[in-house]
């Protein structure tokens, strides 16, 4: 993770207390979708980065803080020291960026968030690496706690940016989100990250041989993952997010398979 922690020498903490202090806005997947563009609605889009340009500040400013009052001395850690430097260098790049007015600016502003989309797991690796080892049960449940808010907030943060960068149909950055999205499914299926006829077993199907490789690849055995519909209607497809899908399906599936071999 290339970032200098000695930016937060500079930070004005009561400026950035101020603007994480402002309430974020609410937003249901049902809002999101009813929001969302296709390629042609260019109007829409710059709404909507509108929206962006005035909201993601204020929920970075709020990742950044929880980094920065973690409890336990966590936040003087050097992992926690460079995250906070990097969300401190996104909040430099909005301010100077002009609120979009324009299709040029929007592609700028979108431009900037693509940017802040491409790393997806050097923030999840550095946490990863903090050594808990001295502190207490409690202590480790009061970090966690907070770690959970952490990760909740910045999921929200990513869903917002990508399903902004997904209604671009020129950027290389989106079609490499969309592979990631659903690997069978095709462009007229999304609104952004939200995908119109997701076919939970195919999603499941597909989590299913990447936590079977994994599995044998790191343990060289797998145990046997039966996949068991139990819709009463065969055509189970529903409006919903497949990268979630992924993330959960997987996480679950990947520590049952580890308990499974380990015990």
């Amino acid at each position: 993770m290339a970032a200098d922690s000695n930016i937060l020498v500079d930070v004005d903490m009561e400026e950035l207390q101020k603007l994480a202090s402002v309430r974020c806005t609410v937003l249901s997947p049902t809002e999101m979708f009813k929001y969302a563009v296709d390629f042609s609605d260019q109007a829409q889009r710059l709404r909507n980065a509108q929206f962006l340009h005035r909201e993601l500040p204020i929920r970075i400013a709020q990742l950044t803080v929880d980094l920065l009052t973690l409890p336990h001395g966590l936040s003087e850690t050097l992992p926690i020291k460079q995250i906070t430097a990097i969300y401190l260098g996104c909040l430099e790049k909005f301010r100077k960026l002009p609120f979009p007015t324009a299709a040029e600016e929007e592609a700028a502003f979108t431009q900037l968030l693509q940017s802040l989309a491409a790393n997806r797991t050097s923030i999840p690796k550095a946490i990863g690496s903090l050594s808990c080892d001295e502190l207490s049960m409690e202590q480790l449940h009061e970090m966690e706690d907070a770690l959970y808010r952490f990760f909740t907030a910045r999921v929200g943060v990513r869903f917002l940016t990508e399903h902004h960068i997904l209604t671009c149909p020129d950027h290389e950055e989106a079609s490499r989100l969309r592979r990631l999205q659903s690997s069978v499914a095709q462009d007229s299926d999304f609104l952004g990250c939200i995908q119109t006829d997701c076919d939970p077993i195919r999603e499941v199907e597909k989590v299913v041989k990447i936590v079977i490789s994994q599995t044998h690849d790191h343990f060289g055995v797998c145990p046997e993952i039966e996949i068991v519909n139990s819709s009463r209607n065969e055509d189970s497809k529903f409006t919903y997010v497949p990268h979630h899908l992924h993330c959960m399906v997987g996480e679950l599936l990947k520590n049952s398979c580890h308990a499974t071999v380990t015990k």
